[in-house]
């Protein structure tokens, strides 16, 4: 459950209770328990020395700390509890309660529910003059307003609330806004993203808020890997974060910081030192005593061993973590690995396996009212029908077409936000073939400079050359077979792969000449990877008579060599 923005600034004369409070932050992913009684402990201590506000972020914390443990049921009661007890009380108890129940929809991915009940404690922060409690709803509507898409109005909240900290003196709350705002302008795609995340990193520094630096420095290696010679910069920025999150004792903070360093290693060429370092650090936490810090660790490791093309090791770590997660019980955990487990198993081609563990995920997620991990399992067997080539079967068929007609839009208009803003929900929900995207794409890409800035357009957004832009297939909703030769190729004039077989010394004459089209998927070289490229080619006899065309009863033996003769251009596609 994410606690950003939830608590920035402490008041009051119980400093032991701050200290348990800031404690229970550090541990709530990796110790749950532990982060639990410590929450109770800073609780019970603020209602006794009459501190209001620090008590009721203690209890915001307690049941943070509940759903954290993987007992959602008991959270949500938590939470029912406080808000039922509020309508006895007075008006600020009750917008407090509002706001516990808004964070928790926020975990629970019921967007339009925290936005109901972040309104409500507004309006009453608002009429009581308690802006920094105003400014922790704004926090909230802002990470809805993300998780949602919404990058534009998430990024306007972020700033009111960057305002209200500001006017406040709150530097916890300060560094949050930014956080936020470089998190909303990710979404967006407009504005810099760098400069709001390192003034967020800054003062994470300077308040020695180590948690949430450690965050900012995940997220900031994720960037800089994309920047041209990036790796060593990424690679050093993450290990930063690593050392951060095990001096915590937070292994799931761990696991995600260690695969933004491998990502790293990985763009640097160090795959077999990317692979070393996840290895060990696995086996440095089997065994029976440290069961929960490897389910805690499990599923960064299990992507990071995927960035290492380790598959058989991603799935037998995925595997041994869900059997921990149903010996210990915690339904939570074991539906995350599931659906990580589905994600290995489609990697893999084992769709039929993959769908099973899927599906078993969205079932646990929908009996534990986790709507946010059920959408993420929902994804998941998108990808999968969309990789079996079923795409008529994925949930998300109906949004993906609806963002590939947007994205054609974008595409015809040669709109660089919207193809990039398109491309990214494409890839995120799937549900579409290549016959859906040649149908929406055909006529707008017949268009030279249409299709030459659509090609430009990819390259820049996947960071690779324009030709292997062009070529690419699999890493993104593109026509399936890229233009190749795009021209007449029957005669001399114009016909440039006729005219290149001359110069290297086969001369092919008119009637020799059927090849209309030509496309290739892949390269020659991925021959050698187990994936060799694919050549398709439009043939035409323009010797025969149109009687004998409509007939079908013979064709001339120029098709059967226009045949061989794209296999020798495309240089040994089958």
């Amino acid at each position: 459950m994410s606690m950003l923005g939830s608590i920035t600034q402490l008041t009051g004369a119980n400093v032991e209770a701050q200290r348990w409070l800031w404690r229970a932050l550090d541990i709530l992913e990796s110790d749950a328990e532990e982060a639990l009684e410590l929450a109770r402990k800073a609780t019970t201590a603020f209602d006794a020395a009459g501190e209001s506000d620090n008590a009721a972020d203690a209890s915001r914390l307690v049941v943070s700390a509940t759903f954290s443990s993987g007992d959602i049921e008991g959270a949500i009661g938590l939470a029912s509890e406080q808000l039922e007890a509020s309508q006895q009380g007075d008006a600020l108890m009750q917008a407090y309660a509002h706001l516990m129940w808004a964070e928790l929809m926020l975990a629970l991915g019921k967007s339009s529910e925290l936005k109901e009940h972040a309104s409500t404690a507004s309006q009453t922060f608002e009429e009581l003059g308690r802006s920094s409690c105003l400014a922790k709803c704004e926090a909230a509507l802002t990470q809805a307003c993300i998780q949602e898409g919404d990058g534009l109005e998430g990024e306007r909240l972020a700033q009111q609330a960057l305002a209200r900290w500001k006017d406040l003196g709150d530097k916890r709350g300060v560094a949050v806004a930014w956080h936020l705002l470089s998190a909303a302008r990710s979404v967006s795609g407009q504005g810099s993203l760098m400069e709001p995340l390192l003034k967020s990193l800054d003062l994470y520094r300077e308040l020695r808020w180590r948690r949430l630096e450690a965050t900012a420095l995940y997220n900031l290696a994720e960037r800089q890997r994309y920047e041209p010679n990036g790796g060593l910069t990424a690679q050093r920025t993450a290990e930063e974060a690593v050392t951060i999150w095990r001096s915590l004792g937070n292994y799931k903070g761990e696991a995600t910081a260690l695969t933004a360093v491998v990502k790293a290693m990985v763009v640097r060429g160090l795959h077999a030192d990317a692979l070393q370092l996840i290895q060990d650090r696995v086996e440095e936490l089997r065994g029976p005593e440290k069961k929960s810090a490897l389910v805690h660790l499990g599923s960064g490791g299990v992507a990071a061993l995927q960035e290492c093309n380790a598959n058989e090791e991603a799935l037998a770590l995925a595997t041994e973590v869900l059997a921990i997660t149903q010996e210990i019980g915690n339904r939570h955990e074991e539906a995350w690995m599931l659906k990580k487990l589905s994600e290995v198993r489609s990697g893999m081609k084992q769709y039929s396996e993959a769908l099973v563990c899927a599906q078993e995920a969205q079932t646990i997620f929908q009996e534990l009212g986790d709507q946010s991990g059920e959408e993420e399992a929902m994804k998941s067997l998108s990808q999968i029908y969309t990789a079996k080539r079923e795409a008529h079967k994925a949930p998300y068929r109906q949004r993906a077409l609806e963002v590939l007609g947007e994205f054609a839009t974008s595409v015809t208009k040669m709109d660089a936000e919207g193809f990039e803003k398109g491309l990214t929900q494409l890839r995120l929900y799937q549900g579409v073939d290549g016959q859906d995207v040649a149908a929406s794409l055909w006529g707008a890409l017949e268009d030279p400079d249409v299709y030459k800035w659509y090609i430009q357009a990819s390259a820049q957004y996947f960071q690779v050359s324009v030709d292997e832009a062009e070529s690419m297939v699999g890493r993104a909703p593109l026509n399936p077979m890229q233009h190749a030769i795009s021209f007449d190729a029957r005669g001399f004039p114009g016909g440039g792969l006729y005219l290149a077989f001359r110069l290297g010394a086969m001369g092919y004459g008119p009637s020799f000449r059927p090849i209309q089209q030509a496309y290739r998927q892949g390269r020659p070289y991925e021959a050698e990877q187990g994936e060799p490229p694919v050549a398709l080619g439009v043939l035409r006899d323009e010797t025969a008579e149109e009687w004998e065309r409509v007939a079908l009863m013979q064709a001339h033996a120029g098709i059967l060599d226009g045949s061989l003769q794209l296999r020798r251009h495309t240089s040994g596609a089958t």
